[in-house]
Order: C-alpha cells, then sequence, then structure tokens
C-alpha cells in the first residue's frame, strides 16, 4: 500500500464502523512517497495480467479437455487380437466357422473422419494460442532447469517480484520507482498478451462456432463457450 491517508470501513455484526487511516513510509526506506505510489501502481497492473494471463489459459484448458472427449468417441476403435484361453488345444482339422461380416457405413466413417480432423485442428489452434500465454515446459513441469524461454505468465511473475518486494533470486525494489526498463517491459508484456488475447478472440467467435455447426450436423454436444459458460451456438 503505498503512503498516505485511507478510510477503512468495516461491517461487525451488523454495525458498520468507519476510521481514518495514515499510511507511513517506512523511515529506514531511502524512496520517496512518490517513488513508493509508482511502484505499488505497477505492482498492481503486473498483478492485474498476471490474473488475466492464469483466467485465459484456464479457459483453453477446459476447452481442450471438451475436445479431448469429443476425439477419444470421434477415433476409431483399435483392432484387439483375440487371446485364446490357456486351456484351448489346436486341432488342425478342426473347422471354425467363418466370422459373421459387418456392414459399415463409408458415409459415416468418412464424416467421422472429417469431423475428428476438425477437432484436431481446432485443439491445435487453441494450443499455439496458449503457448502465447505460458510456456509450453511449464504446462507439464516447472521452470527450474531453464529449458525455454519464457512466456507471458512466468515474465510477468518475475517482473513483478522486481518491481515489488523481490521473489527467488530478485531482491526486489517496492521502495523505489520501477526503472525504465521494467516500465518499458510492463508496456511491451501488454501489448504481447493484446496480441494473444485477439488470436483467443478469434478462435473463439469464428472457429468454435463453425465446429459446433459440424457437432449439431452429428448429434453431438457442443463445446462450452468459456467466455459466456455455454455451450457457443452454431451461427
Amino acid at each position: 500500500m503505498a503512503p498516505g491517508k485511507y478510510t477503512v470501513r468495516l461491517k461487525i455484526d451488523g454495525q458498520s464502523y468507519t476510521q481514518s487511516l495514515t499510511v507511513l513510509r517506512d523511515p529506514r526506506s531511502s524512496g520517496s512517497d512518490a517513488d513508493i505510489d509508482l511502484s505499488v501502481k505497477t505492482g498492481l497492473q503486473i498483478c492485474d495480467d498476471i490474473s488475466h494471463v492464469s483466467d485465459t489459459v484456464n479457459q483453453i484448458e477446459w476447452l481442450r479437455k471438451q475436445l479431448e472427449v469429443i476425439e477419444t468417441m470421434l477415433r476409431p476403435p483399435k483392432k484387439k487380437e483375440k487371446e485364446k484361453p490357456d486351456f484351448a488345444e489346436e486341432d488342425d482339422n478342426e473347422e471354425h466357422p467363418p466370422a459373421p461380416s459387418q456392414s459399415f457405413d463409408g458415409g459415416q466413417i468418412k464424416h467421422n473422419a472429417d469431423l475428428l480432423k476438425a477437432a484436431e485442428s481446432l485443439d491445435e489452434k487453441l494450443q499455439t494460442v496458449e503457448h502465447k500465454f505460458v510456456s509450453p515446459a511449464l504446462t507439464n513441469s516447472d521452470d527450474k532447469y531453464y529449458s525455454e524461454s519464457y512466456k507471458l505468465h512466468l515474465n510477468l511473475i518475475w517482473l513483478n517480484a522486481e518491481v515489488g518486494t523481490g521473489g527467488g533470486d530478485v531482491a526486489g525494489g517496492a521502495d523505489f520507482a520501477p526503472t525504465d526498463t521494467q516500465l518499458e517491459l510492463l508496456k511491451a508484456f501488454g501489448s504481447e498478451l493484446a496480441g494473444a488475447d485477439a488470436d483467443y478472440q478469434k478462435i473463439i467467435k469464428t472457429d468454435l462456432p463453425g465446429f459446433n455447426r459440424s457437432l449439431a450436423d452429428s448429434n453431438l454436444a457442443s463445446l462450452v463457450d468459456p467466455l459466456n459458460s455455454k455451450p457457443s451456438k452454431p451461427e
């Protein structure tokens, strides 16, 4: 919290209380009140961006989980070799009845194959956008090996540590104004976030309704639009 005067309002057992509060700068800090105020505002903006990235990644993962179910339904079953019981004996003279013939609807098989291809394509688009928000390796592990470049999520977390009270091997600088480099980084991350958002919105508004239209034609449940928490209606 930045130095300054605040009003605190509480409600206890139905009774409202109001109290004035003055936040003073740490006398040991060499930073000015203006420095700390800018540091707090910058930190809050970074935290908002981190929350936005996390929410969007959760939405994408929810969509991809729904697609995983659809893809499993559409994939043809694997052929399994029938195992003979241990007590069975081979008899060269034994005549085996022919296996019953199975009729397949070629049109339905092709339709399912096309729909599966569309589902995989949509999943690939979502994954491409997701990896703009979070590093691929972090979806299954952690970053201790620095195996690849960071994406928005970790970049914002580390910037928050630098601007704020620190974290990991970063000392932090909450008592001082953010440096020009830190402010430029936040601006660059904001532009990167806006671009990734635009790509995600395009999928939700364009690709998702078209795919749900194909699902409806196959009498399958539509994917739920994570922005509205309800199935996206085919246009």
